[in-house]
């Protein structure tokens, strides 16, 4: 009896304990490092039961990726930046990574499973590595090779762990994150009436910038989480339709609100690949059945929105800014870079501290922190190794994807598409501009990539079970089962 209430006791001394702890910690720091402790322990102790539930909860965080935590120096991103600055995010997706792997080493197993894109991705980490030595800020390359290790062990994980209904979760997470991310544009601009353009559009004002700090990079993330949303709104039912197209609906109004014309490009892209996809076709006919008499009467179905007209001046106004476009010079100045430092590059992130001796100095002497170009960014920071692992993986996830969308039916065949349609955005984005920058935008480019190694995995036993159970007991149900009309 009296070991039994000395253990009952036990409960409300350690929580004494604690608090004591948590108390003296915020009188010597501040006070929200004990609860930021707290959370990480939580956060910790919910991954080690259950990898995916960090995940998921990495996911949600997005919209909080402008707070973040510096730890010596200054964050601001670029190369000169001296600190280690790590937003609520990409704090969770370390302790994710690096939960998983501890859990694989402690079984007796390697953070390692098989998978198509573990080479390149192996590759363009290795091209990374020379950096530390050769860049003039080795740091913030130790910066970016620590985060993107735990990134792959990230993808990792999905590969290991997923299946075809932890890809919908993620899906769905992914694109209720960008649709409080738009939400958040949305109220910043005040619905877009704070926004102007200057000149003839190629200038604006105002932009809408979300979580992110950048317009562009805004219209990225947005870019990523729509086909999704938008795959789900069509191909789910009851509460998680009306989420995705809610989602789809607030993720598309961010990207209007950046302005930005590379990420307005890329949702073209994103929704001309949905077109492959049969239930899209049939909403997408729908649409144009009533926008169609309305353009050829030349009035807006919207009537007169200040937004529209001004997204509509912005998409034209590439006309005029090709004629004086600065990324003309960038992207002539960028090959003297890689030709200068043909295998190695001069370091992921260093190419602000490279470009003047290039010319490449924009209004106010400012430096360009990049090329304005995945490919020649990729050239010139990490060498034509670093390319040649870029195009490896490109190269391999079209065949995921290709596989995929031949063995997939129904929803999972929507959701392939989708995946696609986002790494089409980010692809299109990608000619014009470079937001790989943000550590965000690469961690939702792989949780895409192992998502498309999931639904790509040869499933013949599951699916003939699949059917035989269809044949007999009807269509699933729950909130996840898609209608009959998404079986195609």
């Amino acid at each position: 009896m009296t070991l039994r209430r000395l253990d009952f006791l036990l409960i409300p001394l350690a929580a004494l304990a604690l608090s004591l702890a948590a108390v003296q910690l915020a009188y010597v720091t501040e006070p929200w490092v004990p609860l930021a402790a707290i959370a990480v322990a939580a956060a910790v102790a919910a991954t080690l039961a259950r990898p995916l539930a960090g995940l998921y909860l990495a996911i949600a965080l997005a919209p909080l990726e402008l707070f973040s935590l510096t730890l010596g120096g200054s964050s601001s991103g670029g190369a000169e930046g001296g600190g280690f600055g790590l937003s609520p995010p990409e704090a969770m997706l370390l302790v994710t990574g690096g939960t998983w792997a501890l859990r694989r080493i402690v079984n007796g197993q390697l953070p390692l499973v098989p998978s198509p894109l573990n080479k390149p991705l192996v590759l363009l980490l290795l091209a990374v590595l020379p950096g530390v030595a050769i860049a003039a800020e080795p740091l913030f390359v130790v910066k970016v090779l620590v985060i993107w290790t735990c990134l792959f062990l990230v993808y990792q994980l999905v590969v290991d762990e997923g299946d075809a209904k932890t890809v919908k979760w993620l899906l769905l997470t992914l694109a209720v994150s960008g649709a409080v991310v738009g939400l958040i544009a949305t109220i910043r601009t005040g619905g877009g009436s704070e926004i102007s353009l200057l000149g003839q559009g190629e200038t604006a004002e105002g932009r809408a910038e979300g979580s992110f700090g950048h317009p562009n990079t805004l219209a990225t993330f947005e870019a990523l989480a729509l086909p999704g949303a938008l795959a789900l709104a069509l191909a789910t039912r009851g509460a998680v339709r009306l989420m995705a197209a809610a989602a789809f609906v607030l993720s598309f109004a961010g990207v209007a609100l950046s302005l930005s014309r590379g990420g307005l490009l890329a949702i073209a892209g994103a929704l001309a690949m949905m077109a492959v996809w049969r239930p899209f076709r049939r909403v997408a006919l729908v649409a144009a059945l009533v926008v169609v008499p309305f353009a050829v009467a030349g009035a807006s179905p919207l009537g007169d929105v200040r937004v529209v007209d001004t997204v509509t001046e912005r998409i034209s106004s590439v006309e005029y800014s090709a004629q004086s476009n600065q990324r003309l010079d960038i992207w002539a100045a960028t090959p003297e870079i890689i030709a200068d430092n043909p295998v190695l590059g001069v370091g992921i992130g260093q190419f602000s501290s490279v470009a003047p001796r290039y010319g490449l100095a924009g209004a106010f002497e400012e430096t360009y922190e990049h090329a304005h170009n995945i490919p020649l960014t990729i050239a010139a920071e990490l060498g034509l190794i670093g390319l040649a692992a870029l195009a490896w993986l490109a190269v391999a996830l079209v065949g995921l994807l290709l596989r995929a969308y031949r063995d997939a039916s129904g929803i999972d065949r929507g959701l392939v598409i989708a995946i696609a349609a986002a790494l089409l955005a980010l692809t299109v984005q990608g000619m014009v501009d470079y937001t790989l920058r943000l550590n965000l935008i690469v961690a939702t480019v792989m949780l895409l990539a192992g998502c498309a190694v999931v639904l790509s995995r040869p499933t013949t036993t599951s699916r003939g079970a699949s059917e035989a159970t269809l044949a007999r007991e009807g269509p699933p149900d729950g909130p996840l089962a898609y209608p009959a009309a998404a079986s195609r």
